[in-house]
């Protein structure tokens, strides 16, 4: 059983008319959106995630935030890579939502959405709806017993059983002091525990939740980033949490960070960690920083390069302009969506590109919506290895088959987090680890907004396809490794030739050779 609809993404590939931009050092985006929900909402948690397995990606969003009960909310994908500009599902709870996280919880095939709660004086900290065949509960199906205030969740697989696990990091910082502990929630055969197993020993006070191996070692560890705290990080002990966090940054400890990300941008082979930070509270620096890998001390203490943008809220990475490095995306409250596209070596000092109006940017989410530029990669992990599997790109679209010794994986036998790349195999080979997934040249941005203007989605305009040599023209140079990569139907891929495989369909023929010709620039 395969967690991404094959034959649907086969046939939903289409080119999107619009502004083709064939040099690679140029943002792909046009300033102002090219989709804005009609509906008005305070929305903070999103996520481009394929809810019914269409082979096409939606967009869910939880709404509320710190200001209105309001709803958890779909725009599903019309298979033509446009959203419904109404959503077509929203929960019948409402309620102060916060951020969000998707996973498939009880391994059935359907990604199911966990949002955390704030302003619940009496209520719990996390709520989960299940996916039922691509149709959320409109009422959640799992709450957890833990009173708190969350703004931040992130599931994980702390144990390597290939089961999705849901850490909490809790904290209000408009309010009382801190009294609460962080938690984790392990999943038990395809539930989750309603009372954590985990908790943290401190009280301190967070906002955003990360999973990231920070040590190499094949297990991910537990990044909270901290209000009127330093971000701190809860190592992995082989399959559980230190409840004492052993790894902290030091230049801003009365920070107001709120979200992190992680991923290689200075190419060393190690994931950077990213933070936002916001002066709205405490001292907090406005800046989006960046500490480096290290080994074997998880990352740098104090940032190698940052970004002033003041009131800093949401943070992402994705090669956005086909030249296989990861690029940083930014956003503010009151202020602009920006673009820091990696030069080879890192990022620059100031943006490459910005949205041309503003907003209250609570949450960015990368993914190719509209299918125009899917590329499949299946990469190989040797026994003995870890059974942490990180992938060469990141974001991924979906996972098309997970095969331990030559056997596919039923998927409650792995998760992934589409949105850092990894995947984490319960089985353990005794060969070989093989995993068939899809990826975008040209991931698309969605965008939510807390300040009523609706949530946006920016199409990538870049133009790739066929570009062989990466040179960013489709020209003669790029026919000869295309001509042999030619197989005609039923040929099957291999190699580099997967990557030529454009509507996922197993072989290289006539259909991508289409596609190659509407592609062709010239020099």
């Amino acid at each position: 059983m395969k967690t991404v609809n094959v034959a649907a993404l086969s046939a939903a590939v289409v080119l999107i008319a619009g502004l083709a931009i064939s040099a690679f050092g140029q943002a792909p985006y046009r300033t102002s959106p090219n989709w804005t929900s009609s509906d008005r909402q305070v929305s903070t948690g999103g996520a481009l995630v394929d809810l019914d397995r269409d082979g096409w990606l939606d967009l869910v969003v939880s709404n509320g935030n710190d200001i209105y009960r309001q709803s958890v909310v779909a725009y599903y994908n019309r298979g033509d890579g446009t959203l419904s500009a109404s959503p077509g599902w929203q929960s019948s709870d409402l309620a102060y939502n916060g951020h969000l996280d998707v996973s498939d919880v009880n391994g059935d095939g359907f990604p199911d959405v966990a949002v955390s709660l704030l302003l619940n004086e009496d209520g719990p900290a996390a709520k989960l709806y299940l996916n039922h065949a691509g149709t959320l509960s409109t009422l959640p199906d799992w709450t957890s017993a833990e009173i708190a205030n969350t703004f931040g969740l992130a599931f994980g697989d702390v144990n390597n059983d290939g089961r999705p696990d849901l850490a909490v990091a809790t904290g209000w910082p408009y309010g009382d002091p801190h009294v609460f502990h962080n938690t984790l929630h392990v999943n038990r055969d395809g539930e989750l525990e309603t009372v954590a197993s985990w908790q943290s020993t401190d009280t301190l006070g967070f906002d955003g939740a990360l999973w990231v191996d920070g040590d190499e070692d094949g297990w991910l560890d537990l990044v909270l980033t901290g209000t009127d705290t330093d971000t701190w990080l809860y190592p992995n002990l082989g399959g559980s949490l230190d409840t004492i966090a052993r790894w902290r940054t030091t230049d801003n400890t009365r920070q107001f960070a709120i979200m992190a990300t992680a991923g290689d941008v200075n190419g060393d082979g190690l994931r950077e960690l990213f933070v936002t930070d916001n002066t709205q509270l405490y001292s907090g620096s406005g800046r989006f920083r960046q500490y480096n890998g290290r080994l074997p001390g998880y990352f740098d203490q104090t940032p190698s390069w940052s970004y002033f943008d003041g009131y800093g809220s949401a943070i992402a990475l994705a090669d956005v302009n086909a030249d296989g490095l990861l690029d940083l995306a930014t956003g503010a409250w009151w202020d602009r969506t920006r673009l820091f596209l990696n030069n080879g070596t890192g990022l620059p000092t100031t943006p490459s590109w910005n949205s041309a109006g503003t907003s209250v940017v609570e949450k960015i989410a990368f993914g190719d919506v509209n299918n125009d530029a899917l590329r499949r990669t299946t990469e190989r992990f040797a026994a003995g290895g870890p059974r942490l599997c990180y992938l060469r790109h990141q974001p991924i679209q979906g996972i098309l088959d997970v095969r331990v010794d030559g056997r596919s994986l039923e998927p409650f036998e792995y998760t992934f987090d589409a949105e850092h790349g990894w995947v984490s195999v319960g089985a353990a080979a005794a060969e070989e680890t093989k995993i068939d997934y899809a990826w975008s040249r040209k991931p698309d941005m969605a965008v939510t907004n807390w300040d009523e203007r609706g949530n946006y989605l920016y199409y990538n305009e870049l133009l790739v396809n066929g570009d062989c040599d990466g040179d960013g023209d489709v020209e003669l140079d790029d026919y000869p490794c295309f001509h042999d990569c030619m197989t005609g139907p039923g040929g099957g891929v291999g190699g580099s030739c997967a990557e030529f495989d454009w509507d996922i369909d197993d072989d290289v023929d006539l259909r991508e050779f289409a596609e190659f010709q509407n592609g062709f620039t010239g020099p």
